[in-house]
C-alpha cells in the first residue's frame, strides 16, 4: 500500500463548522491509535457529506492504518474525484492499485503521476515502477488469454470489474463484465464477477447459470466452482454443493487466490476438515511468494474451521495472524471477542456475515417492505413479512444455515422474522433450532418459546442445551393478568367472600369461617367458596376434613382451576406422579392465567418436580414465578428450599433486534 497521506490540523475548514467538531473528535482517535473507533466515525461524517476532501484525506489515512488496501483505494479514487490536482493522492492510488493486484489500473496511475507531475520527489521512484510493470506486462497478459491487439484495454475493464465488486457498486460491475463478454465470450473472470454481481443483485438462478457457462469451457476452475457452491449453499441446495466441493478439492486449475478460493467455498459449506487439510498443507507447503499472498480472510476461515474442530488454541492463533496482517479486521475481533463470552452466551465462532449469505437485493427490499409498518398494528406487521418470506423463498432457504453457523445478526434476524410473519416454515426451523447446541442459550431459548406459542412443542419442560449442558427447561406461553375477576357472586355473598378471604390472609379463621358458612348457604355450589372453606380446615389443622372437600371439590366441578391443582398436590405428597401430572398438563395449554391461578400452578409444579427429582424444571419453575414479582408468602420457603438467590428486577430491552449491520470483509 502507498504511504499515509499527510494529516495535519491546518487542513483548511471546507466542512460546515456543525461537523468540525466530530472531525476534530476523529483526529483524536487518530492521536490515540484507535484506528476501528476513528475509520467509524469517518465513514459516517463521508455518508452524511459525501465529496469533502477533509473527510476523505482522514478516512484514507484510516484505511491505511488498518492495512484496509480495498477501503484505502475506494477512499482515494472519490477524494481525486474531487481533488484532482492531488499529486499525493494519485500516487496513492497507484500503489494501493498494485497492492490490490490491479498492475493495469496502477500503470496507467503511474504514467498519469510521472505525466501531471514530473518534478516531484517521488516521479522517478515511479518511473522505476512502470518500467517493471512494462516487463510484466506481456506475461500478465497472456496468462488473461486475451486477444492481442484488446488485450492490455480489456485487462483494464476487467480490473475495473473487480474494483467495482469489492466496493459493491454491483450493477456498474454487469455494466462492463458484459462489455467484456461482449467481446470475449468465454472470458472466464469476467463471467465469475459477474455472477457474483448478479447474487448480490437478487437472480441467484441467473448466477448458477453464469458460473456453470464457465465450468462448460473449463470444467476445473476454481472461481467457479467456489462460486457455485456459495450459491448452492445459500439456497439450500447442499447436496449439489457437496459435489462440487469434490471437484474444488482436486483441482489443479491455475488461478489467482486459488487456496482462498478453495478455503472459502468449503467454509460456505460447512466442511472444517476439508479447510484445515487445505491450510496445514499451505504452511507445510508453501513458498515466501505464496504466504504473503495470504490474507486476513483466509486465516479468520481457518480460525472458524479449527474452532469448529475443537481445536481452541490453534482457532485463536489464526484468528491472531490475521489481525496481524490486518489490524482493523472484524471478523477476526469479533470471533475473538466471542469466544472470552461464557460458554451459554457465544454465538460464534461464524464464518461470514450476514450480508455475504443474502442478497443485497434481499436486504433493500426488506426495509422497503418490513421496515414502514414496523411500530403498527400487529396485523400489518404480520401481513407485511409474510409478503417479504413469500417473495425471498431464498431466506427461508438460508435460514438453516444462518442458524447452525451464521453470525449474531444472521442468526436474530431469522428468528425476529419468524416472530413478525409467523410464518409456518421458519417455525419449524426454529424448532430444530431450538433444541440444537447452536447458537447462545437466550436466542435458543427465545425460539424454542416462540415455537411452542404456535404449537410445535408442548408447554412444560424441554430438554435444551443450556450453560454447556443438556437441562429440562421450562416453555411456557400464556398471558398472567391481574385485573380483579369477573364476580359469579350476588352482591351480598361478594361481599362476605371478600371479607372471609382478608381475614384468611390474616390466619382469622374465627372470622373467616363464619362468613364462608353463611355464603355456602346462600350459594351452596360455588367451587371459590368451598375451595377457601378448606383452606379454613388448613389453618385448623383438620387435615382430612381438608383433603376429602378437595377431593369433593374436583369430582364436583372437574374443570376448577384450583380443584385441579389441590388435587394435583395431594397425588404428589401420595408419591403418585403420573396422576398429578395428567391434572396439571391440560393447565399449561391455557392462553390466559391469572395471577392467583398462576402462583397456585407454581406451586404445584415446583412440588412435583422436587418429588420426582427434577431440580432444574423445579428451578426453572421458581425463575418463572420469581421473574414476575408477584408477592407471595410461599415463594421465600421456595427460594430457601432451591437455594436461589433472591433475583433483580429487570430492564426492559426491545424485542426487535435491528439485523443489518454493516459488517467488513471480503463481499
Amino acid at each position: 500500500m502507498a504511504k499515509k497521506k499527510q494529516h495535519s490540523r491546518s487542513t483548511p475548514r471546507v466542512i460546515p463548522r456543525r461537523y468540525w467538531d466530530e472531525l476534530d473528535e476523529a483526529q483524536k482517535l487518530f492521536d490515540k491509535k484507535y484506528w476501528d473507533e476513528a475509520r467509524d466515525k469517518l465513514e459516517d461524517l463521508d455518508r452524511r457529506l459525501p465529496g469533502r476532501p477533509d473527510i476523505l484525506t482522514n478516512l484514507v489515512n484510516a484505511y491505511y492504518e488498518l492495512h484496509d488496501t480495498e477501503g484505502y483505494q475506494s477512499a482515494s479514487e472519490r477524494l481525486l474525484q474531487v481533488d484532482r490536482n492531488n499529486a499525493d493522492a494519485t500516487l496513492g492510488l497507484a500503489g494501493t492499485y498494485l497492492s490490490n493486484g490491479r498492475p493495469m489500473l496502477a500503470l496507467r496511475a503511474f504514467r498519469e503521476f510521472v505525466q501531471r507531475w514530473p518534478d516531484h520527489s517521488r516521479a522517478n521512484e515511479a518511473r522505476e515502477t512502470i518500467a517493471d510493470l512494462d516487463d510484466m506486462m506481456p506475461k500478465l497478459l497472456q496468462d488473461l488469454d486475451l486477444p492481442t491487439e484488446q488485450a492490455a484495454e480489456l485487462a483494464a475493464q476487467h480490473e475495473t470489474v473487480q474494483s467495482l465488486l469489492a466496493q459493491g457498486r454491483y450493477r456498474e460491475v454487469r455494466q462492463v463484465a458484459e462489455t467484456i463478454l461482449k467481446r470475449v465470450p468465454k472470458f472466464a473472470p469476467a463471467l465469475n464477477n459477474l455472477s457474483l454481481a448478479q447474487w448480490s443483485d437478487g437472480h441467484s438462478d441467473q448466477a448458477t447459470a453464469s458460473a456453470q457457462r464457465v465450468l462448460e469451457f473449463e470444467p476445473d476452475n476454481v472461481h467457479a466452482l467456489s462460486n457455485l457452491i456459495r450459491f448452492l449453499c445459500a439456497t439450500g441446495r447442499l447436496n449439489d454443493a457437496r459435489l462440487y466441493a469434490e471437484r474444488l478439492k482436486v483441482s489443479l486449475a491455475p488461478a489467482t487466490d486459488a487456496v482462498f478460493k478453495k478455503v472459502e467455498g468449503l467454509s460456505y459449506l460447512g466442511d472444517d476438515q476439508g479447510v484445515l487439510e487445505l491450510v496445514h498443507q499451505i504452511e507445510q507447503n508453501a513458498d515466501t511468494e505464496h504466504s504473503a499472498r495470504l490474507t486476513a480472510m483466509f486465516y479468520h476461515l481457518a480460525g472458524v474451521a479449527a474452532w469448529r474442530m475443537g481445536q481452541e488454541g490453534e482457532a485463536r492463533s489464526y484468528w491472531q495472524r490475521a489481525l496481524k496482517l490486518s489490524p482493523g479486521f472484524q471478523f477476526a475481533k469479533e470471533n475473538l471477542d466471542d469466544l472470552k463470552k461464557a460458554v451459554g452466551e457465544r454465538h460464534g465462532p461464524w464464518p461470514f456475515s450476514f450480508p455475504h449469505w443474502v442478497s443485497h437485493k434481499a436486504i433493500l427490499d426488506f426495509d422497503r417492505t418490513i421496515r414502514p409498518a414496523l411500530g403498527r398494528d400487529e396485523a400489518v406487521v404480520e401481513r407485511a413479512a409474510r409478503r417479504y418470506v413469500h417473495e425471498h423463498p431464498d431466506i427461508v432457504a438460508v435460514a438453516p444455515v444462518l442458524l447452525e453457523r451464521g453470525d449474531p445478526q444472521g442468526r436474530e434476524f431469522v428468528v425476529n422474522l419468524a416472530r413478525i410473519s409467523k410464518s409456518p416454515e421458519l417455525m419449524g426451523l426454529l424448532k430444530d433450532f431450538a433444541l440444537s447446541q447452536d447458537g447462545p442459550d437466550k436466542l435458543r431459548i427465545e425460539a424454542a418459546q416462540l415455537v411452542r406459542e404456535v404449537g410445535l412443542l408442548p408447554a412444560g419442560p424441554a430438554r435444551i442445551w443450556s450453560q454447556g449442558g443438556w437441562r429440562d427447561l421450562l416453555l411456557l406461553g400464556f398471558e398472567i393478568y391481574d385485573e380483579p375477576e369477573l364476580t359469579v357472586h350476588s352482591p351480598q355473598v361478594t361481599e362476605w367472600m371478600q371479607d372471609a378471604v382478608l381475614a384468611l390472609r390474616e390466619r382469622d379463621v374465627q372470622q373467616a369461617e363464619p362468613l364462608l358458612r353463611k355464603a355456602l348457604a346462600e350459594e351452596p355450589d360455588k367451587p371459590d367458596l368451598l375451595n377457601n372453606l378448606a383452606v379454613v380446615y388448613e389453618l385448623r389443622g383438620q387435615h382430612q376434613e381438608k383433603e376429602a372437600l378437595i377431593r369433593e371439590i374436583h369430582e364436583r366441578y372437574p374443570d376448577y382451576f384450583f380443584g385441579r391443582v389441590n388435587v394435583a398436590r395431594q397425588y404428589t405428597r401420595d408419591g403418585d406422579y403420573e396422576r398429578a401430572r395428567l391434572l396439571l398438563d391440560p393447565l399449561l395449554r391455557q392462553n390466559r392465567m391469572h395471577t392467583s391461578e398462576f402462583v397456585a400452578l407454581c406451586a404445584a409444579e415446583i412440588e412435583l418436580h422436587l418429588a420426582q427429582g427434577n431440580v432444574d424444571v423445579a428451578r426453572s419453575w421458581f425463575d418463572f414465578w420469581d421473574s414476575t414479582h408477584l408477592p407471595d408468602s410461599q415463594i421465600e420457603q421456595y427460594r430457601s428450599r432451591l437455594g436461589v438467590r433472591p433475583m433483580a428486577r429487570p430492564a426492559r430491552t426491545s424485542r426487535w433486534l435491528n439485523p443489518f449491520r454493516k459488517s467488513m470483509g471480503n463481499g
